[in-house]
């Protein structure tokens, strides 16, 4: 049987673990290294996963887990294909790694660093949280309404942004390698992955000195309506070019079939009437009633769904997004799974993440190295 390509995963945060996960869900043999003390992740509160270690579970699922001492870890790093981990100076000392790893450590291929800001440039050794990363990035300045403060994103996008940028690029680096022999040196930043969604004001700015800024207030009563249990979103709103003669007959509302409501422009100027007989109506059936009715007319609604809804929806039920996985104190974990289907290739990872740091090391000393537990100097 051929062997699994190894990752060897030295992370202390979402962003370089995540990337190693994605390794794990594309049929990689990622372990997991830990000091004894275990990844800072594990004591870490988040919203996943019911608290305390909901981020550890989420991102190290399918991994199996080690703790050694710096000559066995250098060992394992010579035997791994590609290491990955967060090489900044926060990260090697949150993960209890060797200060000179990112230059020293070996693998086959490619080693990959995800940190915050990268490895050069004037801010590589600052510290930084999610919320750090996602105000660098730009991106939370453009999030929320002009006359309010910047809004925080949901947590770890920046760190998830960043680790599929870092897999992507990590997977390529092996490609290389494999070619030429060579050893790939991958550097990822959280807030470079992160700003790529600016990228469009980035370039509005370069060339008409343009600075864009967060969406103006605008009246209420425009795309996201108000059902009877949620919201619906109904493209032809009051700010958009599209004419509502289908809406009328949807809503059962004739009058707006009328020529003053059928440009943006007559319904922003006949405002109050307009809102008084677009909203009002759809407090009559539930999101997805209005949502089937419009297709049955060729109208384009969407339903804005709650969090609880995309635990029953079967769209992504069917595709099995959503994972139960135990964490390491035992609780039932539902999170999400890989984002993606390779058809033919490896079956998604199911090992949970390590229950306790360093469960695996003697088995992966055995497979990796050859070394029995009286040869193995590990913690």
């Amino acid at each position: 049987m051929m062997q699994r390509p190894r990752c060897l995963d030295v992370a202390s945060g979402v962003g370089a673990a995540y990337t190693a996960r994605l390794l794990a869900e594309t049929g990689w043999d990622v372990v997991k290294f830990e000091p004894a003390t275990g990844d800072p992740l594990r004591r870490e509160a988040s919203r996943w996963g019911g608290g305390v270690g909901g981020a550890f579970t989420f991102a190290n699922l399918g991994k199996r887990g080690v703790t050694v001492h710096e000559s066995a870890l250098r060992r394992l790093a010579a035997a791994a294909d590609v290491v990955v981990g967060d090489f900044s100076p926060c990260g090697l000392g949150a993960a209890g790694l060797p200060t000179d790893a990112y230059a020293t450590f070996g693998p086959r291929h490619a080693i990959a660093s995800v940190s915050a800001f990268g490895l050069t440039g004037p801010k590589a050794s600052w510290a930084s949280t999610e919320l750090i990363v996602q105000a660098a990035s730009g991106l939370m300045f453009l999030t929320g309404e002009h006359d309010q403060p910047p809004m925080q994103l949901p947590p770890y996008q920046g760190a998830i942004m960043g680790g599929i940028a870092a897999a992507s690029a990590t997977l390529l680096a092996v490609r290389t390698s494999r070619r030429d022999g060579g050893l790939r040196r991958v550097d990822t930043s959280l807030v470079e992955a992160l700003a790529m969604h600016t990228a469009g004001q980035l370039s509005d700015y370069v060339y008409r000195g343009a600075v864009a800024r967060r969406e103006a207030r605008v009246k209420g009563g425009l795309r996201m309506v108000p059902a009877s249990d949620r919201f619906v979103y109904c493209a032809p709103g009051a700010v958009s070019s599209m004419r509502m003669d289908g809406v009328a007959v949807l809503l059962d509302e004739p009058r707006l079939a009328q020529d003053r409501f059928q440009t943006a422009e007559g319904r922003m100027e006949n405002y109050d009437e307009f809102l008084a007989l677009f909203v009002p109506p759809f407090e009559r059936k539930t999101a997805q009633q209005w949502f089937e009715d419009a297709e049955a007319l060729h109208l384009t609604f969407a339903l804005v769904q709650t969090i609880e809804d995309l635990f029953h929806c079967p769209q992504l039920e069917a595709r099995n997004l959503l994972r139960t996985t135990v964490a390491p104190d035992g609780r039932e974990v539902r999170s999400p799974g890989r984002p993606f289907r390779v058809v033919g290739g490896a079956e998604a990872a199911t090992l949970p993440a390590p229950a306790r740091p360093g469960i695996h090391t003697e088995e992966v000393l055995a497979e990796w190295l050859g070394e029995t537990h009286q040869g193995a100097d590990h913690a």
